[in-house]
């Protein structure tokens, strides 16, 4: 477990030093000068020579490596510069907005286990039959319908024509319930699917034949064997893309104007504050990897045999 941790560790450090400095490159190599778009949020008749004085303050004058390690001697004590827009820090900026976010993160996340677990174990109960084949059919469509389309179309039928919600959302409870179904509905359909695979590959296994034979009822076998043995890999799927659903709130936190982290995020970019737009970059990049190593821990935690295979 140790040298796995360790591996990880290092896999994590390297990421973040890789994504830092492509996120950097590409703010600086595009068209839209830094100092010209900070100029510019400063005043609007910006002359040449408060760009040139505002790229020498800011250090755009500098080569693109000297910028680069500056930047990141900065971004290790989590300075990522002032936002061009507030004038605060950016990373203060974020984390202000962000519990929202996880508000609605944690929300999706209730109602993935929610509803992914019994249409998985229903569908593997029911298997061949025609509850099996809606569940894998109703997991098609949730994995093929884009989420910016699922969110329009609740805001038409249960914002405009049902009233059930209110358009611009501010907030409110109703819309975060709904926002939330829509940013958990992919997940539900990929690991209700995966859950009812795993369910049924185990299904065909000695210990389960050997518990039939014992006279152990169906049901039982599925609650007490079955879903023991599936729980590691589902639990490792469901937390790699805990990340996914934070990175994704983005568009669903558009759609339904809730003031978080992702629709922060975006009005960054079109603003072009990119002191904001490197820190979400980075933040991002960081619950992803952190998601992921978690995930991994906890699967080789729940089947140890894993880690005998790394001794071995």
């Amino acid at each position: 477990m140790w040298k796995f941790l360790c591996r990880r560790v290092i896999h994590l450090i390297t990421v973040l030093i890789g994504i830092s400095l492509l996120s950097f490159v590409l703010a600086n190599i595009s068209a839209v000068d830094p100092a010209e778009a900070y100029a510019r949020r400063v005043s609007k008749t910006a002359s040449e020579e408060m760009v040139e004085q505002y790229r020498e303050e800011l250090g755009f004058n500098q080569s693109i490596p000297e910028q680069y390690w500056n930047w990141l001697k900065n971004v290790v004590r989590l300075d990522f510069g002032n936002s061009y827009i507030t004038g605060r820090p950016a990373m203060q900026d974020l984390l202000s907005v962000m519990p929202m976010t996880l508000i609605l993160s944690g929300l999706s996340c209730i109602l993935i286990i929610a509803g992914a677990v019994p249409l998985g174990i229903l569908a593997a109960f029911k298997e061949g039959k025609w509850v099996d084949k809606l569940v894998m059919g109703l997991s098609f469509v949730s994995i093929s319908v884009p989420g910016y389309f699922l969110g329009l179309l609740c805001l038409l039928v249960f914002g405009i024509y049902l009233r059930l919600m209110p358009i611009v959302g501010h907030n409110h409870p109703i819309t975060l319930l709904f926002a939330s179904l829509v940013l958990s509905f992919p997940m539900v359909g990929a690991l209700a699917r995966i859950l009812r695979s795993l369910l049924l590959e185990n299904q065909r296994s000695e210990y389960v034949v050997y518990a039939k034979a014992r006279g152990i009822g169906r049901r039982r076998v599925m609650t007490n064997h079955l879903l023991r043995n599936a729980a590691p890999s589902c639990i490792v799927m469901y937390g790699q893309n805990i990340g996914y659903l934070l990175a994704g709130t983005a568009i669903v936190e558009t759609i339904f104007s809730i003031s978080g982290l992702g629709q922060y995020a975006l009005n960054a970019a079109v603003n072009r504050d990119f002191p904001v737009i490197n820190a979400y970059i980075v933040l991002m990049a960081l619950c992803f990897v952190v998601c992921n190593v978690t995930a991994e821990v906890c699967g080789r935690l729940l089947n140890p045999s894993l880690n005998r295979e790394d001794r071995a």
